[in-house]
């Protein structure tokens, strides 16, 4: 999909009939008929870090069959800091071009996109989304079933071996891995993060996990460009976290992955390890942990992909956890979080990447000196 350059609105009180009609129509969503009217209601907080989203319920004349009589409007923030800030931007591009060029030969169900631009000097974006609703958005804090972890980690295996090692994602201008943090990076994740990290969450602390810590400053580059810049690599979403899915009311109906802003290159056993610590209650992960792997590498290989042992899989996802809690810690550090925030990030996703640190027994990889 490529879009028409119209004027990006900067929130819903930019939006018009005229222009939704034409960006509609544009993207195929309706035909002849034109939006009359529409009225908004923020999506759940509105506003969140990276942007706005905001429900659309649309009336048309004359009436048409087969249209969307609601949709999702993502915006971008109305923060001139975050939305200038050049990661911000990039966050944005990604997302539009992952739904223009990406979205639709991949076999992980995503939203339809009815339109969407960028403008990457300003930092202004919009993206007009099918509406999922009544199904069901998932919750960190809440967890989930055993049955929707299986669900999300079959879907996502599927999308990892389309992509995997796939040309087209070298292909993609606006795709990259993550960035490899430098030494001045390292030393102040050291110096800084680690101990501001500690004064927030005080000092008890597993000492396993105090040494993995005290040691990610050495190791962090190292498993970083293990992970995003060596191969096999595939397409990874970064996210997949359950605020980014959909489930449908029954097993049958749909499961729908949104929230594509961080999606980039790397090592798909990321996305499962992510998934798989910050998202289940540690009881569930022990008991479905291995299993769930072990799905995931056999519908890899039902979908051709070779040469990636279960060694291989265990080994990385040990690597995958380390980062995580390195993000983690960054995240609790660095970012003005609001009270409800910090509470899930330090009560609920601490704890559940230290249980699986713990039980991988990650503090010894470290100790060993990496075999990468």
């Amino acid at each position: 999909m490529m879009t028409t350059h119209m004027e990006i609105p900067h929130s819903p009180a930019d939006l018009s009939p005229g222009w939704l009609t034409k960006a509609l129509q544009y993207g195929q969503a309706i035909g002849t008929g034109a939006v009359s009217e529409f009225e908004c209601s923020p999506l759940e907080a509105g506003e969140g870090l990276y942007g706005q989203i905001f429900r659309l319920k649309l009336a048309y004349d004359p009436p048409e069959l087969d249209v969307p009589e609601t949709i999702i409007a993502k915006f971008s923030s109305s923060n001139p800091d975050m939305r200038q800030r050049p990661n911000t931007k990039a966050s944005y591009e990604r997302e539009v071009r992952f739904y223009q060029e990406a979205a639709q030969e991949s076999p992980l169900p995503v939203p339809a996109c009815y339109y969407a631009d960028v403008d990457m000097e300003s930092g202004w974006h919009i993206l007009l989304l099918e509406d999922l609703a009544p199904a069901r958005s998932g919750s960190r804090t809440r967890g989930c079933s055993r049955n929707d972890a299986r669900i999300a980690i079959h879907q996502i295996a599927r999308f990892h071996a389309h992509w995997w090692e796939s040309p087209r994602l070298y292909e993609f201008k606006w795709l990259s891995g993550m960035e490899i943090p430098g030494d001045a990076e390292l030393a102040h994740f050291r110096e800084q993060l680690w101990s501001a990290f500690l004064r927030k969450v005080g000092t008890k602390l597993p000492d396993e996990v105090i040494k993995i810590g005290e040691m990610l400053g050495e190791y962090k580059g190292r498993i970083t460009q293990h992970l995003f810049a060596q191969k096999p690599q595939t397409l990874i979403h970064a996210d997949y976290q359950l605020e980014n899915m959909m489930f449908g009311a029954t097993e049958e109906e749909k499961f729908f992955v949104v929230d594509w802003q961080f999606v980039k290159r790397g090592c798909g056993i990321w996305d499962v390890a992510y998934f798989l610590s910050q998202n289940l209650a540690p009881e569930d992960r022990k008991v479905t942990e291995m299993s769930i792997l072990h799905d995931y590498l056999r519908i890899l290989d039902d979908y051709g992909v070779q040469n990636y042992s279960f060694d291989d899989a265990v080994y990385d996802y040990r690597l995958s956890l380390i980062h995580r809690f390195g993000a983690l810690i960054t995240t609790i550090a660095a970012l003005p979080f609001t009270e409800e925030q910090i509470r899930m990030h330090v009560d609920v996703l601490l704890p559940r990447i230290i249980s699986a640190l713990l039980d991988h027994d990650c503090h010894l990889l470290l100790h060993s000196g990496l075999r990468i």
